[in-house]
């Protein structure tokens, strides 16, 4: 105010408070009367002829400390004939308060000065709000537009004029735009810096370096936070725009969510269909499976996925298959294949594969198991597939094959480097987990394992775990021998045991197959003692 050109004309001398002539002037107000602190709000300046400080000293200062205490930003007053000087004790008493007080020493026109200092105020506060405008629709569009995060960060950082970082709760960036510095500079050592700059509830400077920043997410459910490292406009506005754009990021994950949510519900309906057999018509199939985003192919595969622990956790857990079916998205996108991705059961996770043109189904399914094991997940993924189809319908029929051998592969031992399984894959060992809980399957094991289990039981001496090694063997007592590193007057002695207690002829090929096919049912559903 004091380089306007009303007040400069008065050749303004500044008699106190040199160090607050950077105070914001709210409003300025003219007055004389003693009184005027009641009226006063906080913020303005007060220009006054002297008439209120033409008394005695006692009153002058305080009238000046009543100014003090109402937060006006300052007092200016017009010298004159009639008020020639401001008296020492008042400057005195300004000086100790730290009080811009300035003194006039040329008449100047009072409304000249409100005219300006007031327009000028008023169009700051125009612009102010048309800022406010612009920083609102900019975010409103970009979140009816679903903006990715990165997106909403350059967005933000081009209002701020400034760097802005987007980093997660670990303190890890999850992105960013350098603006005025390299990223390098903007980045370097960002886990300590950040770390050394707490956070703050609501959006405010913060740390050794003076960030701005904001919290991401809803009170109570925060995710990460915005920074400004390098705050060089006005600390409201960034203010304003750091919360603008987090509403934005938090908005754009809860339209992801629902998005999701209601993408799986549609997706889950139909493979449900498919598998119940509910949909018996190849035209009406691919027409729901395009509209719901499948891209049309000449050959489908129904494919199950299960977590390994499955085979012990029988039990459905909706964390755990969100998680799945997350993964599995997340699988089917890198591979760059398309599919329909739902819930089939508590615990299992179904995906109608599109096989793309120029690839076999087994490279499709390849390359998604590759996808889906290199996922941060800490619990191993089976994938079981149906037969290789031509139409949706047929291979959706395959969806109960796939569950079965996904069931089975995660109840099997560790597979190696198989991260995918067919029926053929699975073979006697299949057939045996569907039927385990037959009770005729269950009397055959009983009546082929009988005897030897009662003497296990009785004497643990080791004969079962030798029939399976056996079986393993197929029959062959030299290789039998080889892997058991025993003598074989010995291994022979034991299995001539093995045979009283069996009743049977351990070289007859039908007895060998009876008992191994006998001793996998019966390790089917005993995984600690056979895998």
């Amino acid at each position: 105010m004091l380089d306007s050109p009303a007040l400069r004309d008065g050749e303004p001398e500044v008699l106190s408070g040199a160090d607050r002539l950077d105070a914001r002037v709210r409003w300025v107000h003219v007055g004389e009367v003693r009184e005027i602190a009641g009226l006063l709000q906080g913020g303005e300046l007060v220009l006054s002829t002297g008439l209120a400080m033409r008394g005695p000293a006692a009153d002058s200062v305080a009238y000046l400390d009543d100014l003090v205490g109402s937060r006006a930003a300052g007092l200016v007053v017009e010298l004159g004939e009639e008020f020639p000087a401001v008296p020492s004790e008042v400057v005195a008493a300004a000086r100790g308060a730290g009080f811009p007080l300035v003194a006039l020493h040329r008449r100047v026109r009072f409304v000249e000065v409100t005219e300006q200092v007031h327009r000028s105020i008023v169009a700051e506060q125009l612009e102010q709000v048309e800022h406010a405008r612009q920083v609102h629709e900019t975010f409103t569009q970009l979140s009816l537009e679903s903006a990715e995060s990165a997106t909403i960060v350059t967005t933000a950082a081009a209002l701020c004029g400034s760097s802005v970082v987007l980093e997660d709760l670990s303190r890890h960036v999850v992105a960013f735009e350098a603006r005025g510095r390299p990223a390098a500079s903007l980045l370097a050592d960002w886990e300590r810096r950040s770390r050394s700059a707490p956070v703050l509830d609501n959006a405010g400077i913060t740390g050794p370096e003076g960030w701005m920043t904001a919290p991401a997410g809803l009170p109570g459910d925060r995710w990460g936070r915005l920074v400004v490292p390098d705050p060089y406009a006005d600390q409201a506005r960034l203010s304003m725009v750091l919360e603008r754009a987090a509403q934005a990021l938090e908005l754009g994950r809860m339209v992801e969510r629902e998005r999701f949510g209601l993408a799986l519900q549609a997706h889950s309906g139909m493979l449900a269909d498919l598998s119940s057999g509910q949909i018996l018509d190849e035209p009406s199939a691919r027409a729901r499976a395009t509209a719901l985003g499948l891209t049309p192919s000449s050959a489908y595969v129904a494919v199950v996925a299960v977590h390994r622990a499955a085979g012990a956790h029988r039990g459905p857990d909706p964390h755990r298959s969100r998680e799945l079916v997350e993964h599995l998205s997340a699988a089917l996108r890198g591979a760059r294949l398309t599919g329909l991705v739902g819930t089939l059961t508590g615990r299992q996770v179904g995906l109608l594969l599109a096989v793309p043109k120029g690839r076999t189904d087994e490279q499709a399914l390849d390359a998604l198991a590759d996808r889906l094991a290199g996922l941060p997940t800490a619990e191993q993924v089976v994938v079981g597939a149906g037969p290789v189809s031509p139409g949706i319908v047929t291979a959706g029929a395959g969806f109960r094959q796939a569950a079965h051998v996904a069931d089975v592969a995660a109840a099997m031992p560790t597979p190696g480097d198989r991260r995918w399984f067919r029926a053929s894959h699975v073979r006697l060992r299949g057939l045996l987990a569907l039927l385990h809980d037959d009770p005729r399957v269950q009397g055959f094991v009983e009546a082929e394992l009988g005897p030897l289990l009662e003497h296990e039981a009785r004497t643990g001496a080791g004969l079962l775990d030798l029939l399976r090694q056996y079986v393993a063997a197929g029959g062959n007592k030299t290789r039998l021998a080889q892997a058991t590193h025993r003598s074989r007057p010995a291994l022979y002695k034991k299995l001539e045991r093995l045979e009283r207690i069996l009743g049977v002829d351990l070289d007859e090929p039908m007895s060998l197959m009876s008992l191994g096919v006998a001793v996998t049912a019966y390790d089917q559903v005993r995984p600690d003692l056979g895998g």
